[in-house]
């Protein structure tokens, strides 16, 4: 099987490349990282719907190349490939939604933790989709890192980790569960050390899911 990639953060190809060898997949993982659909969707404040129907293009565009499956990294456009499976005859996931339901299946308290904007209002959607399919009214609340994001941009990456891990330790505080809203905060859960409720990340929980589903007997498996 041959799975492409669809990433908004030239980060994410090692983490995948990572986790695939790690999980031993048996896949060919491809990559195509399109900063521009995010750095528009800063820009606008949001995923408009212009940028969405764009980006849904660019992942149907990913068969035209080979795939057999395409995953969706970046949650700010991640209703871009709910738009794109609902007209495909193939695969299109988005890799938040396997930890979104698993917040859902967590507690009813859900703090939703990201260092942008613009990808609050999609995580905190999927989390609302995921409860409403599973009977339940958990309390949603979010929290934006601007120090973060702010030094992220600077360069300063470890600082910036830092600054993620500081936020999510205070969150632990106030939820019954965190959710980190983008995958490339993944990256700062080590400097945390235990916490006294779950810290959920994308990469790990979303790719384990994805391949679940798209093997034998699976939600899209032949």
């Amino acid at each position: 099987m041959i799975l492409h990639m669809f990433h908004t953060a030239p980060a994410l190809v090692a983490v995948f490349d990572g986790l695939a060898t790690e999980l031993g997949a048996g896949i060919a993982l491809k990559h195509t990282v399109r900063e521009d659909l995010l750095k528009s969707a800063i820009e606008c404040g949001s995923a408009t719907p212009g940028i969405i129907a764009a980006a849904a293009e660019a992942m149907l565009a990913e068969f035209r190349l080979g795939a057999d499956a395409v995953i969706c990294t970046c949650s700010t456009i991640g209703a871009a490939a709910d738009v794109a499976n609902s007209t495909s005859h193939r695969p299109v996931l988005r890799i938040d939604r396997p930890m979104a339901r698993e917040s859902v299946r967590t507690g009813s308290r859900i703090l939703v933790l990201a260092t942008l904007g613009t990808t609050i209002a999609p995580t905190a959607a999927l989390i609302e989709a995921e409860a409403r399919a599973a009977g339940r009214k958990p309390d949603i609340d979010s929290v934006v890192l601007d120090r973060a994001r702010q030094l992220f941009l600077s360069g300063n990456i470890d600082a910036y980790l830092q600054a993620v891990a500081e936020g999510i330790a205070a969150a632990t505080l106030d939820a019954d569960v965190v959710v980190l809203a983008q995958a490339s905060m993944a990256a700062a859960l080590p400097l945390v050390g235990k916490t006294e409720v779950p810290v959920l990340t994308s990469p790990r929980i979303g790719f384990i899911g994805a391949l679940r589903d798209l093997q034998p007997g699976g939600a899209w498996g032949a």
